[in-house]
């Protein structure tokens, strides 16, 4: 995916902040089959995001995706979504090699999308897939203003929450210049409500800003996925409820790595005028 730099002054500490909308899932532990409904989305050869199934039919993943696939629709007739936990994707080439996929060949982008504002912008995607999946029950939808509710008014909780994608797993070294790592396996990272990193948690009411740990027990964000699914790390039902959309990430990670970065950017799923729109499209 493309990166985009934005400079932000923060409104109470003036602390300058660089986002990039293309964080993965690095570190972390592999997520099999707990979060089955998690979908890697690839167009091969090209880029690739990741999304979470919320109907038979319709993945929710990142806006900035689904616009660069409009953008570039020369090139791009097809996506290809699957939900094997290890994709069956060449990492040299990120051509298919097997598996259970399926073809996707529309998608919208939420109307108030704006690639030039990100990431102050309604940054939501809709896939549909030509067939729908079958044997995989679809993550809900949340009630709106949940996350208000689990974080309160001081912005303390102890709710922990799980970042569900595919992606790059931070870079190889030794025989030359390091190089990005594609494992193309789900992994599901551990992350905190954190918006205080960068004082960029109030600077808009869309974003939910977790903290990051770049450890093989937690996880954190790194360069080449957008869009995979924020949940509750609950284990009741409560726990397939996608709460938010994972958009990119704060900073150049622990002692400037590429990736464990410090927060990830998050858009909030829960308002009611994104339910809104998603409802447009799933019943």
């Amino acid at each position: 995916m493309r990166k985009k730099l934005l400079i932000v002054v923060a409104v109470l500490a003036l602390v300058l902040v660089a986002i990039t909308p293309v964080a993965a899932i690095t570190g972390g532990q592999p997520d099999g089959d707990q979060h089955p409904y998690g979908a890697l989305l690839l167009v091969p050869g090209w880029t690739f995001c990741s999304g979470t199934l919320i109907a038979p039919d319709t993945i929710l993943t990142a806006g900035h995706c689904t616009s660069f696939w409009t953008e570039n629709a020369d090139a791009i007739d097809d996506v290809w979504v699957t939900f094997d936990s290890e994709a069956a994707v060449d990492p040299a080439t990120w051509e298919i090699t097997g598996g259970t996929w399926y073809l996707a060949d529309s998608w919208v982008t939420h109307p108030d999308y704006v690639d030039a504002d990100w990431p102050f912008t309604r940054d939501y995607g809709l896939v549909f897939l030509a067939e729908p999946v079958a044997g995989i029950t679809p993550a809900a939808l949340p009630n709106g203003g949940i996350l208000s509710d689990l974080i309160g008014d001081t912005g303390q909780t102890n709710w922990r929450f799980q970042d569900v994608g595919y992606g790059q797993d931070g870079v190889n070294v030794g025989n030359g210049p390091p190089r990005r790592n594609f494992e193309f396996i789900r992994k599901y990272s551990v992350q905190r409500y954190n918006p205080s990193q960068g004082a960029v948690g109030t600077l808009d009411p869309t974003w939910f800003i977790l903290g990051n740990v770049p450890s093989d027990k937690h996880g954190s964000g790194c360069g080449g996925d957008s869009g995979s699914g924020i949940f509750p790390a609950a284990e009741d039902s409560f726990g397939d409820t996608v709460l938010a959309v994972h958009t990119g990430g704060y900073r150049m990670g622990y002692q400037g790595r590429l990736c464990g970065r410090i927060t990830s950017l998050n858009h909030r799923v829960d308002l009611p005028d994104v339910l809104d729109w998603i409802g447009d499209y799933v019943p």
